[in-house]
């Protein structure tokens, strides 16, 4: 570090003296040499011992236009501003103006060393940001991308496509106002140009493209892509010899875009199926560990293709789509763990109208969605299999007509043996799809709700506060098979296993879905079998919910309406009935005859006759 030393100590006192002289500025050239060679070998430390001597505010005047050392020294602070701990420093030295005025000078190489000083000073440094924003810094470098567009026989014009689009990325990067900004000056365009015109390039390419990706980031990026169709031209930069790395972030990029559902259209239209199918079926000897390997990039991106509505229906094309065919002959019978989870998570999307459930089940598809339902290993990827399987099942379970085949295929024991997960996603999805098989199905209800075991792990599950969705759909379930049993015999096992208090505090829910689905479960449990369910509704604190929700004056009139017929169905109970009119519900009952609602008042009188029936 001699050498440094004393080149930092003659930079210093050929400043400090205002040296001016032909030998003088050699020594300069020499000076900024010896610095540069020191950052090349040990930039950390070469960098601090820069620092220490204060040599950054010195570099301010040897950066101006007529400096014939200004490249050099440009440079210099490019090389300074690798390390994170000198960026700042560099911005408080005063080094951002004279480098954003260094932009617009005519020497080509100084203007790029000056790109990628600003670059590097404005790497996750928003004061530096700020700073060239202020002095029209990115003005000035959309003058320079601009005549990059007009003209490429300038000197070095790859080399400056790449520097100059790393600056605009470093600058804009997570930057809300400047990505306006840099939008509003038609960065898309110009972008565009660059990517179109150094197809062949593959350094300038992939930083066009991470440079759109930052850009894409805000909803106004992505709304700006999608007019022009940015997305085609990757679609077709796919097509051609691209590298690992430069496909890796095209795929990346055009997940970022197909948030979109209006891009995730023109991805499919653009024709990307074929080279994404290509894709995940590469790399047979990637890194299971490795999330960014191509074949799960390009898996995952079909997967978020079919998302989107009218893309899922190109993509499915009446159940003829290629990706389908790939799906269930390749992704799900695959024994990579990637493939197998988007295998059925585009099976799920798939799954998100009735005419595609039926048909899809009609195909069987169930079968070799049970078999992965059962692979435990431990691994992370079994959590999102499972969880992803039993996604599709709900869906595949709504239409009615698959119900039955749903049933038949051995789905409802498959599902029941997986009750004793304890993975929070996994039970919720589980206890969903068991609701959807259950709805309708009287059979299926009663054999669910006799079974001792199960209801007693569906009331310890509706006591799991820790995930409200978990609690929630447990709850719910009760409620189903009590519903669609109807069954003396189901009450009375959701009874002795303590399910009853769950359903009276879902009743006061704050979704007048599950509202009605409780009360309508309660009052059938009161109607079936009224000996087992009277006194658990009386322990549960029935008569509180019921006050609760007729005086609540924004409660839906269609949930009060149920709570009529829950009051109906207990009138006969003596301690209930006591226990009405001691906290005010026989008079709520008699207020609500006069209801501008219509239903809900006629409702309340014919409550309000048998109460008149029952005190005569």
């Amino acid at each position: 570090m001699d050498e440094l030393e004393n080149a930092v100590r003659q930079l210093k006192l050929s400043n400090d003296n205002g040296l001016q002289g032909q030998a003088e500025s050699v020594d300069m050239s020499v000076c900024v040499s010896c610095m540069l060679k020191a950052l090349a070998e040990n930039g950390s430390e070469a960098g601090q011992v820069i620092l220490s001597h204060e040599v950054l505010p010195k570099l301010c005047p040897l950066l101006g236009p007529d400096c014939k050392d200004a490249a050099n020294v440009a440079k210099l602070v490019a090389e300074l501003a690798k390390n994170e701990f000198l960026r700042l420093p560099c911005v408080e030295a005063g080094l951002v103006q004279p480098l954003v005025e260094l932009l617009s000078c005519d020497e080509s190489a100084a203007v790029k060393q000056s790109c990628r000083a600003l670059g590097n000073i404005c790497f996750d440094n928003d004061p530096a940001r700020d700073a060239v924003k202020s002095l029209g810094g990115l003005e000035k470098l959309f003058a320079i991308l601009q005549s990059l567009t007009s003209s490429q026989s300038q000197p070095d014009h790859s080399g400056m496509c790449t520097v100059g689009c790393g600056f605009l990325l470093n600058l804009t990067n997570t930057h809300e106002s400047l990505q306006s900004m840099a939008l509003s000056l038609g960065a898309v365009k110009v972008l565009e140009e660059i990517l179109q015109q150094n197809f062949e390039d593959l350094s300038v390419c992939q930083m066009v493209l991470l440079c759109v990706g930052s850009l894409a980031e805000s909803d106004a990026g992505k709304e700006t892509l999608y007019e022009p169709n940015f997305a085609g031209d990757l679609v077709t930069m796919m097509d051609t010899e691209v590298g690992s790395d430069l496909m890796e972030t095209i795929l990346e990029l055009l997940a970022t875009l197909a948030e979109h559902d209006g891009i995730k259209l023109q991805i499919v239209q653009a024709g990307v199926t074929a080279t994404l199918l290509r894709l995940s079926a590469e790399s047979e000897d990637a890194n299971e560990g490795d999330d960014s390997s191509l074949s799960k990039a390009a898996a995952d991106l079909i997967v978020q293709l079919l998302t989107g509505d009218e893309s899922m229906k190109l993509l499915y094309d009446s159940g003829e789509g290629q990706v389908l065919k790939e799906v269930m002959s390749l992704w799900l019978p695959s024994d990579r763990d990637h493939l197998q989870v988007a295998g059925v998570l585009a099976v799920g999307n798939f799954a998100r109208n009735e005419e595609n459930c039926v048909q899809l089940v009609a195909m069987g598809i169930v079968e070799p969605l049970l078999t992965l339902l059962h692979k435990h290993d431990g691994k992370v990827a079994a959590m999102n299999m499972q969880h992803g399987v039993l996604s599709a099942l709900r869906n595949l379970a709504i239409p009615v007509a698959n119900k039955e085949v749903l049933l038949k295929a051995g789905v409802l024991d498959a599902l029941l043996s997986c009750l004793d997960v304890d993975i929070s996603p996994v039970q919720f999805k589980l206890l969903g799809t068991l609701r959807m098989l259950v709805d309708g199905q009287e059979s299926t209800a009663v054999q669910v709700g006799k079974d001792a075991a199960v209801v007693g792990r569906l009331v310890e599950l509706g006591r799991v506060v820790e995930h409200a969705g978990v609690m929630g759909e447990a709850r719910r379930l009760l409620a189903a098979i009590v519903k669609h049993s109807r069954s003396k015999e189901v009450v009375s096992c959701v009874v002795n296993q303590g399910g009853v208090a769950h359903l009276v505090t879902m009743a006061t829910s704050e979704y007048p879905v599950m509202q009605n689905e409780a009360l309508i479960a309660l009052t059938i449990a009161a109607t079936v079998s009224p000996e087992s369910a009277v006194g658990s509704l009386e322990s549960a604190e029935v008569a509180n919910a019921i006050h609760r929700l007729l005086g609540d004056q924004n409660c839906d009139p269609h949930v009060q309406c149920n709570v009529m017929a829950l009051v109906s169905s207990l009138l006969h109970s003596d301690p209930l009935y006591a226990e009405f009119a001691s906290k005010g519900v026989l008079d709520q009952v008699q207020q609500l005859c006069s209801h501008d609602n219509e239903l809900l008042s006629q409702n309340a009188r014919m409550v309000q006759e048998k109460i008149q029936l029952r005190g005569t």
